[in-house]
Formats: C-alpha cells, sequence, structure tokens
C-alpha cells in the first residue's frame, strides 16, 4: 500500500500543458489585441465627438455674429449715413489730407466730428457699450471714407483696407467677409473682422461697408475652459499647421505638433471631406499622444477661414481604462494554471492506484482435494 501524497506523473503533466498552453496563449492574445484595439477606438471615437462638439459650436458662434451683423447694417441711421457719405462728391488729395492729419493728430478733425457724434455713430456707441463682445463698429461710404464709428479709430479713409476691398467685391452688391481670428495685445483679446455691405434705404444700391471687430472670447471658452483628464489638450489650428488658439502658453507663430501627419491625411481625406481623422503623433516634450480631429464648416462659405479642433491626450492616459482588463487577464491565466495542475495531478493519482485492492475484504473458498488415484 503507498503512502504519502502522489507526486505528479511528469507524462501527464506533458500531454495537460502540451494541450492547455496553445489554447491558453491564443486566447491571452485574443483578448489582450481585441481588448487593446476596443479601448483606443473607444477613446478615440470619444475625442472625436469633442472635436466634432467644439467645431459645431464655433461655427454657430461665428454664423450667429454674421446675422447680427447683418442685422445692425440695415438700421435705418447706419444705412442713411453711408448712403449721404456717397453722394458726397469724391476728390482724392482733400481726402488724403483729411486722412493724413487724423494719423497725425491721433483725433477727429473738426471738419469730421459727425463721424463719431452723427445718430449712427450714437447708435452704433450704444451697440458696444451694451454688448462687451463688439470691440468695435464703423460704416465707411461706397469711396471708403469713414461716415459712422463707435469711437476713434486709427485713420479715416478706409479704401486701402483688406476688409473694405474684400466686402466691396465687383462694387454691385458686395458680400460678407470674415478674417481670422486674431490676437489684438493692446486689449489682451483674440478678436475678428466681419464686414458687411450696406445698401441704400431707397434704392437698396451698395453704399457703404461696415465693419465690426468682435471678441472670439466665448467662442474660445470651449477650448480654454475643456478639461480632458491630465494630459487632455485642444486646439484651434488652421491646415496648415498653425496654431489659432490654445489654452496652453505659446509663442508667436507657434505650429502643431503633429502638423506634418496632418497635412498628409487632410490630404488622403480630400475625396471625403466628412471623414473622421484621427492619428499617433509625438509632441515636442517627447510624449506620445493620440490625436482626434474635426473640420470647421466655416471654410464652405469663407475659403479664408480653413480652422479644425484638433483633440489629443497622452497614450498612457487613453489605454487607461484597458489596464483592469490586463489584470482581470492575468487572473484568468493564474487560475487556468492552477486547473492545469489540479487536472495533472488527478490523473497522476487515478493513474498511481493499482488495479488491484486489498483493503477489499474478500474470502477465499477451499474446494476439496481430488482423490487419489492408485498405480496399478
Amino acid at each position: 500500500m503507498p503512502s504519502g501524497f502522489p507526486s505528479i506523473n511528469r507524462r501527464v503533466l506533458t500531454v495537460v500543458l502540451i494541450v492547455a498552453l496553445p489554447i491558453l496563449v491564443l486566447g491571452a492574445r485574443y483578448v489582450v489585441e481585441t481588448g487593446h484595439t476596443r479601448v483606443r477606438d473607444a477613446e478615440i471615437a470619444r475625442l472625436g465627438q469633442v472635436a466634432d462638439h467644439i467645431a459645431s459650436s464655433a461655427d454657430a458662434y461665428v454664423f450667429r455674429r454674421i446675422v447680427d451683423a447683418a442685422v445692425i447694417a440695415r438700421v435705418p441711421e447706419i444705412r442713411r449715413a453711408a448712403a449721404d457719405g456717397t453722394r458726397q462728391p469724391f476728390d482724392t488729395k482733400t481726402t488724403e489730407a483729411l486722412d493724413q492729419q487724423w494719423q497725425k493728430d491721433r483725433k477727429v478733425p473738426p471738419a469730421l466730428a459727425g463721424i463719431v457724434s452723427n445718430a449712427a455713430a450714437r447708435f452704433l456707441s450704444d451697440v458696444v457699450k451694451q454688448d462687451q463682445l463688439y470691440r468695435e463698429i464703423l460704416v465707411a461710404d461706397r469711396h471708403g471714407r469713414l461716415v459712422a464709428a463707435s469711437q476713434v479709430t486709427t485713420d479715416y479713409y478706409q479704401a486701402d483696407e483688406g476688409w473694405f476691398t474684400q466686402a466691396l467685391d465687383d462694387g454691385r452688391r458686395g458680400r460678407i467677409t470674415v478674417s481670422d481670428v486674431r490676437r489684438d495685445e493692446s486689449a489682451d483679446v483674440y478678436a475678428f473682422d466681419i464686414s458687411v455691405p450696406v445698401a441704400d434705404p431707397e434704392s437698396n444700391e451698395l453704399v457703404g461697408i461696415m465693419k465690426i471687430v468682435a471678441s472670439s472670447q466665448e467662442m474660445l471658452q470651449g477650448i480654454g475652459g475643456l478639461q480632458l483628464g491630465s494630459t487632455g489638450q485642444v486646439m484651434l489650428i488652421r491646415q496648415d499647421g498653425s496654431i489659432v488658439y490654445s489654452r496652453q502658453a505659446m509663442t508667436p507663430g507657434a505650429r502643431f505638433f503633429g502638423a506634418d501627419i496632418l497635412k498628409e491625411r487632410l490630404t488622403a481625406s480630400d475625396n471625403d471631406p466628412q471623414a473622421r481623422i484621427s492619428f499617433r503623433s509625438r509632441s515636442s516634450d517627447g510624449t506620445d499622444r493620440v490625436v482626434a480631429v474635426a473640420r470647421s464648416r466655416l471654410h464652405e462659405s469663407f475659403p479664408n477661414l480653413s480652422w479644425l479642433v484638433a483633440v489629443s491626450m497622452g497614450e498612457s492616459e487613453l489605454l487607461e481604462p484597458f489596464r483592469p482588463m490586463v489584470w482581470s487577464l492575468m487572473i484568468v491565466i493564474g487560475l487556468t494554471g492552477m486547473a492545469v495542475l489540479a487536472v495533472a495531478l488527478w490523473a497522476s493519482m487515478r493513474l498511481a492506484r493499482p488495479a488491484f485492492d486489498p483493503s477489499l475484504d474478500m474470502h477465499l473458498v477451499e474446494h476439496p482435494k481430488p482423490p487419489r488415484i492408485e498405480e496399478g
């Protein structure tokens, strides 16, 4: 009768491991790869949704301001001021002289005092006071001469300004134009210009251009105020990779860290503008980041506004939800290993048990000897 705990049969253990290990390894690999891919795709989709939301909010903000500007441009006082100015004969020398005097003295010449005191100017001044998002509003007649302003401007003649020539278009109907966001260092704000044609109140012909300098503070709050974990970043960038706005401190002319890869992805998605753009790139501090990009719809109406919203996060933080799955997999592997050893031990015990068990109470039956046969 064997004594002590039976040892594991090596042959049995080898057979069990040959059967179990490939299944265990393949299963673990499948779980890790599938889990990694699903978690990464889910997190990238989440970043893409955030980027889409911010891009839509920025578009809605700009379009709201455009509508507001178009409404202001139709106020009777504004239209009359532009029409009256356009009817005045245009003299190049007189206009240039007044413009030089304006810029030299940094104040309105007496001959032009009505520009900041007429009915249109008073209305514009009230608008700026009531809504702090409007930094400045001015109106120029069809010749580019200033006819009304919410405050004293830097110059009088506006026909040589880009916003005026672009909005004047072909001189018939004019068109609405929107400038890119720029930083006003003196006011410490980000702002953009909206230029709107002004029509004659009677003939409805183009008689001037109104420009509104609007703060983009509200639009950029969705970028500056959004917090995505500890490594999340949101940037408003252009298609050339230059940064329009970022919550992080940046130097003038700074570029997006993934500008080169972004350019390749944009080129590849030219045939499908609605395609989601996502990629992996390394930031300037050496951190691997996953980036999701959403396009602004403003470029469809204003080609100069090629804005993109880029939402990025450190790859290690992005895959943080996957770590519990890895620990669960390790536990499963450990339990599977214990199960394999248990099966091998059980099989070894079965094989070590003798075919005949002497402990069974069995009695032998004695049979009588056969009779002895005598010879002869």
